[in-house]
């Protein structure tokens, strides 16, 4: 991993920070690029070419939050073509059962799932999509996801910075982000499955 890190670090060198910046961006639009890697070399690349962080900052959350915008707007645009979608299919890559899942916990846990965003793996790019589907305003949208983006990265950044060049602590470091990611995505998935399934048992003792 040595090798590729310092790989990594002589193409930064040349891009800068434009490149991290469109690193950020296409997190959103292609959801298997590993963004949150970069900004953790972001981190590292501003500590060992003595670079400014809060500069690498704003550029890594601009290009989320065009990210963002981009993919909301996607939403907006497909809105009905994700209504009337057969089980199964996709739109844009991304399969319709969960866009569709996503609109209706967007309508119901919105602000949680959008402030929230970017602890989540492999899943903040579908929430986009959907608030965009479920015409969550987009003010509302950007606001949210970029308090979660700026936090987010400020903890990717420091991590960068704190481990340096070093290789191996940055994939120690994500062998254990991956681990409590899925964890933390099992908590939020199981919370919200019981709070749904105690409404409807509390609706149906009502009855």
């Amino acid at each position: 991993m040595q090798e590729e890190l310092d790989h990594f670090m002589e193409l930064l060198g040349a891009w800068g920070y434009p490149g991290l910046g469109l690193a950020a961006l296409i997190e959103y639009l292609f959801p298997p690029f590993p963004g949150d890697t970069v900004v953790v070399l972001g981190g590292a690349w501003a500590a060992r070419e003595t670079r400014s962080f809060v500069l690498v900052h704003l550029v890594l959350t601009l290009g989320s939050v065009l990210g963002m915008a981009s993919t909301w707007r996607l939403g907006r645009a497909l809105a009905g073509r994700i209504r009337h979608a057969p089980p199964g299919s996709r739109v844009f890559g991304l399969e319709v059962g969960r866009i569709q899942q996503a609109q209706v916990l967007m309508r119901t846990q919105g602000s949680w799932l959008l402030v929230s965003n970017r602890f989540l793996p492999s899943f903040r790019s579908v929430l986009f999509v959907a608030a965009g589907a479920a015409e969550v305003p987009l003010w509302r949208t950007l606001l949210l996801g970029t308090l979660s983006a700026a936090t987010f990265n400020g903890i990717l950044l420091a991590v960068g910075a704190a481990v340096g060049d070093n290789a191996e602590k940055i994939a120690q470091f994500f062998r254990h982000f991956r681990t409590a990611s899925l964890v933390g995505v099992a908590v939020v998935v199981v919370l919200l499955l019981a709070r749904f399934l105690w409404r409807r048992h509390r609706a149906k003792s009502q009855a």
